[in-house]
């Protein structure tokens, strides 16, 4: 039902009411109308399916209590009636509704020519049907006084009390109190929605064991511009989902109750040396101790992008370090001190580097921050005799030599070598140094010990150039791009962050027309980027990622996967260019390439190969294009995806 996918996506742009969020209620009082409820707020909801609108043809009346209103602007024409059965929402065509339907008033609803539907997995009750693009939708109440009669006010109202695990559906409509729980720290003192644009934003809420529930909240509620707390405590609401993503509907920043206090805190008995927890897998351990904590400072350093976002490299006073991968994008630095709590993560090896996989985010706490640990000296020959013991831990190198087979810059592998041997180092292309000039003469080098690749070799990995003593700068443009082409390219996005745009070193994302650019895209540990022009309120949307520039000399052939969403038109075009300047894709000649897409026969966010795309008809410098068109107001709004770039 397309005129409540804004409210439950965006929450409808509503209008703000200026009055306080307190919620206070006066004593009961209001007459009783005479009726008597004959059928429950369950029993109505169950008429209700997906893609079908129910019109009730029988004298029906249900009785509930208002407990979600219009009065902060997080609701828009709408209000949630609950009775002891169950809780739905109620469409109607009044604004500022909170007026003669407050929060605890008593409502009878007589429901003989009222129509009953669902959107995004949450029963409504309407008013009347339309057509609208072919299809039936579901309107608001018009004539309210022949439908809703108002009882008493001011009575009682008491949430279910329940943890994110015990939702289910339900729930969905009714109030719901949350207890400990708190706000991802990404999301953590952050406004609640965009009162400036007005435009609705998603906040995370986590409870101790990592379970997460989005926070929605439109840019016209009237604290939209107010900061999410930190702390723990409870968090009050109206449970939703949209389509399948748990959703809780807040009234007000009074429906939260937090202490000065976070998950994560342990007793001295909980806590375990990074170096037991190591010999632990050596052992034969495969699951984390149960309620185990242990305390490190982060040594990779997420502000120059060189480690996934996902991870970090966590080294303790015991001297051993560990790779802590989590559930999601982290927003931890360099230097901040962890708390780390796990038990029942899976502790295993990626290309034979240990970590603890899958920590949900709010296992970690930080609680301070604090100067590197000192890097033990050693030698390349003593890293690649004795790997495992330095592994995940800072070291120092003297008088090393950096060479890379495939060009002069840091990025992907490069040769570290001293008096007693040689080593590999990975730099990632999304870091900021990647395009750096190597140093051309010997520097002592700090480093941490990594390992892997298609044969789990031992890494070195360093953190932003600081770690290069002796190291000049080179020139090499501060993490712009690299004007060198580079004769293959391997891209699978895993270091973006998701919901930020693209920026990776020597690629260009421009927006020609609007202002959306390529995203970074996560799912279940994936990440990849998409366009697309859902809710762009843009006239019209075109937005280009381009590759760095590419020898066509040496490459001979492409190939990527794309997935689509929701098709609605065919918005993806894949181009090559061997006049473009590296700046100004306007001005180039671009030729489309002959690929496979994903298209509207395909199931939406299913990966499609393109096949091996021919690049033998084009020499000298080249790049390629993936250009998205679409438009928010026409409904050319198909999400496209892509990802697994690979020319060689």
């Amino acid at each position: 039902m397309k005129q409540f996918h804004f409210f439950l996506f965006t929450l409808l742009l509503g209008f703000s009411a200026c009055v306080d969020d307190e919620f206070d209620v006066p004593p009961v009082d209001g007459e009783d109308p005479g009726l008597t409820a004959n059928y429950t707020i369950a029993e109505l909801k169950a008429l209700s399916a997906p893609d079908d609108l129910v019109t009730i043809e029988e004298d029906l009346i249900i009785k509930g209590t208002i407990i979600a209103d219009d009065r902060a602007g997080n609701f828009f024409r709408t209000f949630y009636l609950q009775d002891e059965t169950a809780g739905m929402e109620i469409l109607i065509n009044l604004a500022d509704a909170y007026v003669y339907y407050p929060v605890g008033r008593e409502l009878y609803i007589k429901l003989q020519g009222l129509v009953v539907g669902q959107y995004a997995g949450n029963a409504q009750l309407g008013g009347y049907i339309f057509e609208e693009d072919g299809g039936r939708e579901l309107g608001r109440i018009i004539d309210l006084t022949a439908h809703l009669f108002e009882g008493q006010r001011g009575v009682d109202i008491v949430p279910v009390p329940k943890s994110i695990s015990e939702l289910n559906d339900s729930d969905l409509g009714s109030l719901v109190t949350l207890a400990d729980v708190e706000f991802a720290q990404n999301d953590t003192g952050q406004t609640f929605a965009d009162a400036i644009g007005r435009t609705s934003l998603n906040r995370t809420l986590v409870d101790c064991d990592g379970n997460e529930i989005v926070i929605r909240t439109s840019g016209f509620a009237d604290f939209a511009s107010e900061l999410t707390p930190d702390g723990l405590g409870t968090v009050t609401g109206v449970y939703t989902q949209f389509f399948g993503t748990q959703q809780l509907l807040i009234r007000g920043v009074s429906d939260i109750d937090f202490e000065d206090k976070n998950c994560g805190e342990g007793n001295p008995e909980d806590y375990i040396s990074i170096a037991d927890l190591r010999d632990l897998f050596a052992n034969g351990t495969v699951v984390g101790p149960a309620n185990k904590h242990i305390v490190g400072t982060v040594i990779s350093d997420a502000a120059n992008a060189n480690v996934q976002s996902r991870n970090l490299f966590l080294q303790d006073d015991s001297g051993a370090g560990i790779v802590v991968r989590f559930a999601s994008a982290h927003s931890f630095m360099l230097g901040d001190v962890l708390d780390v709590r796990f038990g029942g993560e899976e502790i295993s090896e990626f290309n034979g580097l240990l970590q603890i996989n899958n920590l949900p985010n709010a296992k970690a706490v930080k609680t301070g921050t604090a100067a590197q640990p000192a890097p033990v000296t050693v030698t390349v020959a003593e890293l690649l005799n004795n790997g495992e013991a330095y592994e995940s831990t800072l070291v120092f190198i003297e008088d090393v030599t950096i060479t890379n087979s495939g060009g002069n810059t840091f990025d992907f592998i490069t040769t570290v070598t001293d008096a007693t041997g040689s080593i590999t180092m990975f730099t990632t292309s999304f870091s900021t140094f990647a395009n750096e000039t190597l140093p051309d003469e010997p520097v002592d080098m700090t480093a941490i010990v990594s390992q892997g690749g298609n044969n789990s070799e031992r890494q070195l990995v360093i953190r932003n150039l600081d770690d290069l003593d002796g190291y000049d700068g080179g020139g090499g443009g501060g993490g712009g791009g690299n004007d060198d082409p580079v004769d293959e390219l391997m891209e699978d996005f895993q270091g973006g962050a998701d919901g930020t745009d693209v920026n990776l070193s020597g690629w260009t994302n421009v927006a020609t027309e609007g202002t959306r650019l390529w995203r970074f895209r996560e799912f279940d540990g994936n990440v990849y980027v998409q366009a697309t022009a859902f809710n762009d309120s843009s006239p019209s949307m075109e937005t280009w990622l381009v590759t760095p520039p590419i020898n066509m000399d040496e490459a001979s052939e492409l190939s990527f996967e794309s997935f689509q969403a929701f098709y609605a038109h065919n918005g993806l075009t894949v181009l090559v260019s061997t006049d473009y300047d590296g700046d100004n894709v306007q001005t180039a000649t671009w030729q489309e390439l002959d690929v496979t897409l994903a298209g509207s026969g395909e199931d939406n966010y299913t990966f499609v190969p393109s096949g091996s795309v021919d690049l033998g008809d084009y020499d000298g410098t080249g790049y390629i294009a993936f250009r998205y068109n679409g438009n928010g107001n026409n409904g050319n709004t198909t999400t496209y995806a892509i990802d697994n770039i690979v020319i060689e």
